[in-house]
Formats: C-alpha cells, structure tokens, sequence
C-alpha cells in the first residue's frame, strides 16, 4: 500500500505530464500521429491550399446551385470527398514517380513498364500500397452517395401534391317496383379505397387523397327465401347433427 509520502509525490510528478495547455501546442500535439490524413475529420490538412479547397467549393455550388440548407450540405460534401480523392491519387501518383526513379538509377536497360510494375510491387509489400486503393474507393463512394442524395432532394416536389377532387356518387339503379323510402346515411364513396389514387402518386386513394373517405357501404345482405314444400306438408326445423348421426340405422321411409 502506497504511503502518504508517495502518493504526493505521485501527484506533484503528474502535473510535470499534463500536455500541452497553449493553443499553440494543442494544434502541433493534434498532428503528432498523422500519416496520411484520410481518416482525419479535418479535410484540410498541413499543407492544403485553403484556396484551392474554396475554388473547388464554389465550382460544384456553381454548377448544383444549392437553395436550401439540406442541398448545400450534399454539395459539400460532394466537395470534401472530391478533395479527399484528389489527395490520396497526388499520394499515389508521387510514391510511384519517386519509386520509379530509383529504380531506374539501379536498372537503367528496363523498360517503363516493368519499372512501374516493380515500382508498384515494392510500394505494396513495404508500405501496404493497397491501403491508398482502399481510400480511394471510400472516398469514390462518399462522393457518389452525396450524389444521389442530393439527385433524390432534388426530385422530390416542394410542396404536396393538392387533392384530387372527387366525383360525387350517383343515384343507385334498382329493378325493384317500389324501393320505398331510403333511409338517411352517407353516401358511398365512388373510388375504391384500395384503388390507385386518380391524382396521380402511384399510392392507393386509402393512403394519399382518400385518407379521411369513409370506406364502401354495403346493404344489409337480403335474407334466402325459403325453398319451397310438397303440398300438405310442413318444413320443420333440422334436426341437431348428433340425433341426425344416431338415428341413421334406422330404415327410411315415405
């Protein structure tokens, strides 16, 4: 178990290792484990040209021109991942040239083609060149997702569509003689609620302009006439299924 001598001692020893506390050294000390840069949330890194970030911006608004919020957020992304992959191809475009050059220093007869290929192979098995192929197909999907969302604000409408009016039902044919008087109630609605709504949206009417319709009435279901008997003879109720099973040995008779 420490002692009291120690743990003061501990303390006072641990204010000599807190960091940086300037905002001079936090910005040097946030840079001390930066290789590359592609996964930083900084796009800009040491280096970057701030111009040249802000040219690019100003291109791709200039060509989307964004007019809401959510639109201006798709382009910059679009931007940053533009960036980005610019960065990581000017990586890979350096390390090969550097490559390349060395190994035409020491091998002066091979063509260019093999030194690019053993360029390119001595790149992968030192520094996992494959990496940069990675990040260059991240930030190709990043570019392309920020794409089509923006592609999607776009097609969506700015305002719903209105409701579509609705033709009122007409009076209902009947063959009866005298249908008598009807009684009060609401009348049937003339689209079916599960057919495709007639404004156009591809929805069912139910679930887009029929939202507040009333579903399809029906008249009660007319009771079946009674089948007709042999004179002299009366219809009597059926008898329950268990008798019915039970009296079937019995021998029929007219």
């Amino acid at each position: 178990m420490a002692t009291a001598a120690q743990i003061a001692a501990n303390c006072a020893n641990a204010q000599h290792s807190t960091g940086p506390r300037s905002p001079e050294g936090n910005a040097r000390s946030s840079q001390n484990n930066l290789r590359y840069g592609f996964r930083s949330q900084s796009v800009l890194l040491p280096g970057d040209d701030p111009a040249a970030y802000q040219q690019l911006l100003d291109e791709l608004t200039a060509h989307f021109a964004p007019a809401e919020l959510i639109a201006q957020r798709f382009v910059r992304e679009m931007a940053d991942a533009e960036w980005r992959l610019r960065r990581v191809r000017l990586h890979q475009e350096l390390l090969l040239t550097a490559r390349i050059h060395l190994l035409a220093t020491d091998n002066p007869t091979h063509s260019p083609d093999l030194l690019q290929a053993l360029a390119f192979e001595a790149l992968h098995r030192e520094i996992g060149f494959s990496k940069f192929l990675t990040y260059e197909a991240k930030f190709e999907r990043q570019y392309d997702r920020a794409y089509q969302g923006w592609l999607r604000h776009q097609q969506k409408p700015a305002h719903p569509h209105p409701p579509c009016e609705v033709p009122a039902a007409g009076p209902v044919r009947t063959d009866e003689p005298n249908p008598g008087p009807k009684s009060a109630g609401p009348v049937p609605h003339a689209i079916p609620r599960g057919a495709p709504c007639p404004c156009g949206s591809g929805e069912k009417y139910k679930r887009c302009c029929g939202r507040q319709a009333p579903a399809l009435l029906h008249g009660p279901a007319a009771a079946p006439a009674p089948s007709p008997t042999p004179a002299g003879r009366t219809q009597s109720a059926p008898l329950p299924r268990a008798l019915r099973k039970n009296l079937s040995f019995l021998p029929r008779t007219i």
